[in-house]
């Protein structure tokens, strides 16, 4: 195993030792400007309750069918079905047993994994080698050496270090079986509170370098739908109930992003990607969950920021793809940016709350509704907001349009 080296931040996102990984070539953070190049999306994929792709959960969402329903295997203390989001493809015994095979193979047969923890490895199995594939089939040179292709890998906090990096491994072994030679590929193992936004402003600054590339399979994958974890959410008091509306809905899915500088993709045809802007944030002065109304400037300047790296107007927006869930702090912001800013999209077919149908499954929902957002925008041609505002303090935002010729950048 070699040691992890290279950048500052990529320093401060990297687990600590017993890692496989080598790091990315060094480069410097360089600051948010309306100049700042974008990234492209090159394809994204997902396993969700209420969709295996982007295309199936976005008209799931507009047929407002994305929703959790009762569980026909978890209860709460009284012995009451609890809602949830359940995947179906989150068993596949096929699957489990290919994984079994290899952890044996590897050595770390002795790791023990929950049913939760299977479920997830299941979903994100599925995810990567979705975009595998992707990889391979717009990548992959006729001739000559691949580009490097990054793995980073979104695991669920509550995992030991030796099943994040086991799950690493293993996923980095799926993406090789596709054929991605395994010398060009590396797999770069996170700290357990790396979120998404962190990683993809990262990557945004690296591909800001002369001559950079910042190709990256970036995936999450994560389960709750397991009686221990009602248990645990019972007793904590965030359990959603009939009496608790604003708790946490047991969830699981997995989802991913192909991610390139704009070097990567010059022989990608348009009609293949869209472009992810830089994602500003705003703190809120209160906690979400207890906030009385929606601060409705605030998130519209957010909005604002978020459009103008891309010299975008609202009035251009034609989506509008967020986490939110069912809590209704988080709602009525969404509902709020909606009504006040964006007034010509129809909330019912334009506006998708992936979180409503994701439940409660921690990083999933950002990178669900960024994968809605980028469907949105091949299919639309025309620029979609992405939101993040699960975040009890924190909410995110950012610009995924159609491809533009950068400025300063040569035809």
């Amino acid at each position: 195993m070699t040691s992890t080296t290279g950048p500052a931040w990529l320093k401060s996102i990297l687990a600590r030792p017993k890692s496989d990984t080598t790091a990315a070539p060094a480069a410097a953070p360089a600051p948010a400007t309306p100049a700042a190049l974008p990234l492209a999306l090159l394809a994204a994929a997902l396993r969700a309750p209420h969709g295996a792709s982007p295309e199936e959960l976005a008209a799931a969402i507009a047929g407002n069918k994305a929703r959790p329903d009762l569980d026909p295997e978890l209860v709460d203390d009284d012995g009451f079905p609890v809602n949830s989001a359940r995947c179906d493809d989150a068993v596949d015994e096929a699957v489990h047993e290919e994984i079994t095979e290899w952890l044996t193979l590897s050595g770390l047969a002795e790791l023990q994994w929950g049913d939760a923890q299977w479920r997830a490895l299941t979903l994100g199995t599925a995810v990567v080698r979705d975009l595998a594939g992707e990889a391979l089939a717009q990548l992959m040179p006729d001739q000559g050496a691949p580009p490097q292709l990054r793995l980073l890998t979104i695991l669920p906090p509550g995992w030991t270090l030796e099943q994040r990096q086991a799950a690493g491994l293993w996923f980095k072994h799926a993406v090789a079986q596709f054929g991605w030679p395994v010398e060009y590929l590396t797999r770069i193992e996170l700290a357990r509170d790396t979120t998404p936004a962190t990683i993809l402003r990262q990557c945004a600054a690296e591909s800001q370098l002369p001559n950079a590339r910042a190709l990256s399979l970036l995936v999450a994958c994560d389960s709750h739908v397991d009686q221990a974890t009602v248990d645990q959410w019972a007793a904590d008091g965030t359990l959603a109930t009939p009496t608790r509306v604003q708790g946490r809905i047991p969830g699981e899915g997995a989802a991913g992003l192909l991610l390139a500088s704009l070097a990567d993709v010059e022989r990608v045809e348009d009609a293949l990607f869209a472009q992810l802007y830089p994602l500003p944030e705003t703190r809120r002065e209160v906690s979400i969950d207890s906030a009385k109304r929606a601060e409705t400037q605030r998130i519209s300047d957010l909005a604002q920021r978020a459009l103008q790296y891309g010299a975008r107007q609202l009035a251009e927006v034609n989506y509008l793809a967020a986490d939110t869930d069912q809590r209704t702090g988080r709602a009525l912001e969404l509902m709020a940016l909606a009504s006040s800013a964006l007034p010509q999209l129809d909330t019912t077919t334009d506006v998708a709350q992936a979180g409503v149908g994701t439940g409660s499954c921690g990083a999933v929902p950002l990178l669900c509704a960024l994968a809605l957002a980028r469907h949105a925008v091949l299919l639309n041609k025309a620029p979609a907001l992405f939101m993040s505002n699960d975040d009890p303090f924190t909410c995110t935002m950012a610009l995924v349009s159609p491809p533009l010729p950068p400025v300063g950048v040569a035809s």
